[in-house]
């Protein structure tokens, strides 16, 4: 197998005298999302020198510049806006990036901007203030320091400011390759600033909260050990629902593959401590595709197999699994298959894992065991049976996804059967759930027009 490189990016906190944080050292901090880039970037690439007594790390990323562009740019978008940019402006405070470059005396350059008002042909709304540097070695790593320039635009606040723009070599049309890490730059208020979250139970979420990808090794390798295709941090594509995250994880399907398109991931702390918590959830969104996903212990024997699907076409849906049967048993790490066995360009995008001691209401329990919804989907009427003693039912709701009960009746004691009209409802996801004098029993449905 080949495996794939992704953007993983993650919050973090100064570490440089206060005068400046860490953005981006690609592989446990990174601060902003790479929104987009002319030439060609590897966010997760073998360090070229790892001996190296400037960059020791094993991971950087490769930049190879796109010959076609003059001005071949990365702009790199952070998670809240940046704070008083002034110091820098002023020299008192510095930015800086190791950099891996083919020869000396290449300009780097940084430019701040805010990039709701900088665009391609307005040059020069937007920019705030640039930054220079230049490299001096050929191909070593050395730090870059990078010197205030000038304020292309003078009317800019140094507050609120949303992008880094790093620009190498520009004004040119070299196809140069380029290694950078460490990327120094201005502090910022962010989302994830006060927040504590316990790693046990809370695993990803692309917004402040990346806790996996601990090899057997207890190397971290990334967020995800193996990805058949292409995983990045992506804005969430719908967060108007379900999910109102700002980022969550993008998946783009190998097509080149024998459809055994797969994701592997090992959980931070080690086997997962379900004396408590056993129900694993996440968020999906993608075509109507099925789903298989296989828990696993440390040496990849299967503790607990999973299938499932989407159902709704590019809507966020909301899984549970329910691991109480294999509670006492070492789980390690979990593979994800989408559309198993289909080679496609599918896109998918993933979000909040996260370990609870009970499902939610909105989340996927399918417990057909109790409950059957017919037909599936549904367009006029919902036939609900309940496997259950009479006596034991108290009612059934009909929730939508955001939670909202839209219909409920009273369960009749001498019937098990609940017939639902559905007709005035429109297409989407909904949820049936049936109250017991001790339970509560949900149920996924369909419903189209």
């Amino acid at each position: 197998m080949k495996t794939k490189i992704f953007t993983l990016l993650i919050l973090t906190l100064p570490l440089f005298c206060s005068s400046q944080i860490l953005w981006d050292d690609f592989e446990q901090t990174r601060v902003g999302y790479y929104e987009f880039t002319h030439g060609g970037m590897t966010t997760r690439f073998e360090n070229p020198d790892p001996a190296s007594a400037v960059n020791g790390s094993e991971i950087c990323a490769q930049y190879v510049r796109n010959p076609g562009e003059l001005w071949d740019v990365l702009v790199i978008v952070a998670n809240g806006p940046m704070n008083d940019v002034s110091d820098y402006a002023n020299g008192t405070k510095q930015m800086s990036v190791d950099v891996f470059s083919p020869a000396p005396g290449i300009p780097v350059q940084i430019t701040l901007e805010d990039s709701s008002l900088a665009g391609a042909t307005n040059y020069p709304t937007g920019r705030h203030s640039i930054y220079l540097g230049v490299t001096t070695l050929t191909n070593e790593w050395e730090t870059i320091d990078l010197t205030f320039d000038s304020k292309p635009d003078p009317s800019m606040s140094d507050v609120g400011l949303t992008s880094v723009i790093l620009l190498f070599n520009g004004n040119t049309n070299t196809d140069d390759t380029y290694y950078f890490d460490n990327l120094y730059g201005p502090e910022f208020a962010n989302q994830c600033d006060g927040l504590t979250l316990d790693p046990s139970v809370n695993f990803a979420d692309w917004d402040c909260n990346w806790n996996l990808g601990i090899c057997p090794s207890a190397t971290p390798c990334s967020s995800y050990d193996y990805v058949s295709g292409w995983l990045n941090q992506s804005y969430n594509p719908d967060n108007t629902t379900i999910n109102t995250s700002k980022y969550s994880g993008g998946y783009t399907r190998n097509p080149d593959g024998n459809g055994e398109d797969v994701l592997i991931a090992y959980f931070k702390n080690g086997a997962l401590d379900l004396s408590t918590n056993t129900h694993f959830n996440f968020k999906l969104y993608g075509p109507p595709r099925p789903i298989y996903m296989s828990f696993q212990d440390a040496s990849s024997n299967e503790i607990y197999a999973y299938n499932s699907a989407l159902t709704s076409n590019n809507q966020w849906e909301q899984f549970s699994v329910d691991l109480t049967s294999v509670a006492t048993q070492s789980i390690s790490r979990f593979v994800l298959f989408l559309d198993q066995t289909v080679v496609n360009w599918d896109m998918y995008y993933l979000d909040d894992l996260n370990l609870s001691s009970t499902t939610s209401l909105v989340q996927d329990i399918n417990d057909s065991e109790v409950i059957n919804v017919y037909p599936q989907p549904a367009i006029d009427n919902l036939n609900i049976d309940i496997k259950l003693s009479n006596n034991d039912v108290n009612r059934l709701d009909l929730y939508d996804i955001q939670g909202k009960v839209l219909l409920s009746t009273v369960v009749n004691q001498n019937s098990n059967n609940v017939s639902l009209d559905v007709s005035g409802l429109n297409s989407g996801i909904y949820f049936v759930k049936v109250q017991s004098k001790d339970n509560l029993y949900t149920k996924k449905v369909q419903i189209i027009k």
